[in-house]
């Protein structure tokens, strides 16, 4: 079985000459075979593409997009069509939304919040022991 996808994947950071936008597409074949009851994928990069702007120079569309990714699982007539597409027209496929069988997607902004979430917890617990490991010594 054979799958095909498009992956986008968008990253505002802080760079040495101002604020910065750096974005990274690239299309994957996916070949999915099985034996013995097991599952094996293996994956062949096709294209891929990486660019990176200063945010006053990027383009209006890579702005306005969330800091994350998004893959898209596509048929086989819409991955040779993007395949084509790349070779004389390869920035598109940065902010392309093709027909896609299912899409899957997740910002950065979630992972960092959860990060966070985490971190803070941490800190917590760590200030609690801190604080049971002084209240033990002081009996």
């Amino acid at each position: 079985m054979m799958n095909f996808y498009l992956t986008q994947s968008k990253k505002s950071y802080q760079s040495a000459d101002g604020d910065a936008i750096s974005m990274h597409s690239y299309l994957v074949v996916e070949s999915v075979t099985r034996s013995l009851g097991q599952e094996f994928k293996n994956h062949k990069l096709a294209w891929e593409a990486e660019d990176y702007w200063l945010l006053a120079d990027a383009p209006e569309k890579i702005i306005h997009m969330p800091n994350g990714y998004q893959r898209f699982e596509l048929s086989e007539p819409v991955f040779a069509s993007l395949r084509l597409l790349a070779e004389t027209q390869p920035k598109e496929l940065h902010t392309l939304t093709p027909f896609s069988r299912k899409r899957t997607s997740e910002t950065f902004i979630e992972q960092q919040q959860a990060e966070a979430r985490r971190e803070f917890h941490l800190n917590d617990v760590a200030k609690s022991l801190k604080q049971m490991f002084k209240d033990i010594m002081t009996v």
